[in-house]
């Protein structure tokens, strides 16, 4: 009885760090960031299908990432973690910069232009402030082995999908006017500077 007991309490305690942990990727998955930001100025430029390489490389690049973090936080010392977090920063404002200015023309079909495909999203994931925030607090925060982990921000960040529906969804009100198209691409630019300060 006192072994049932045991693994009775056990198994609840897993269940409730797996709550736990979902409601906590879900929420960082969804809210306002740099892949976020990246995926809605796609939707707007080239639409959902095109955009779709650029989901699927978040989804499994971010899965990458987190196990990576999970595994080799003990052996990164504290002067490498501080150049990353500089070196992030600035190719970040840099994306800023790019989406900011880029070209208003509201694009269809395979002209001009190239979205983000699948492997320059999952490597970006490795210097994107937001998501390494997410893979440290998670791997460090949260009583679920780096697997398990992994596998559930993977699954949860397909939720990302609803930026790129935004964006298209918003192509027709922004083709026929560049000012408008303009002033969401710096939006999109601020909000990903600002995710930098928390």
């Amino acid at each position: 009885p006192d072994l049932n007991k045991l693994v009775s309490d056990e198994l609840g305690a897993i269940q409730c760090y797996m709550i736990s942990f979902f409601i906590f990727a879900f929420i960082t998955s969804i809210t306002p960031g740099p892949n976020n930001s990246m995926l809605m100025a796609s939707g707007i430029r080239f639409g959902v299908k095109r955009s779709l390489p650029h989901l699927l490389g978040i989804n499994i690049g971010f899965g990458v990432m987190y196990l990576g973090v999970g595994s080799i936080i003990p052996l990164i010392s504290e002067e490498f973690l501080v150049f990353l977090e500089y070196f992030a920063m600035a190719l970040l404002c840099y994306i800023a910069f790019k989406i900011a200015t880029a070209p208003t023309q509201i694009l269809d079909g395979n002209a001009g232009g190239q979205p983000w495909g699948f492997f320059r999203a999952a490597i970006f994931q490795w210097v994107n402030p937001k998501a390494l925030m997410m893979a440290f607090a998670g791997a460090t925060s949260y009583g679920l082995d780096t697997v398990t982990a992994a596998v559930i921000f993977t699954c949860t960040n397909v939720i990302c999908g609803v930026w790129i529906f935004a964006g298209a969804w918003m192509r027709q009100f922004l083709s026929s006017n560049p000012i408008r198209t303009r002033m969401i691409y710096v939006v999109l630019a601020f909000t990903m500077i600002i995710t930098m300060i928390y």
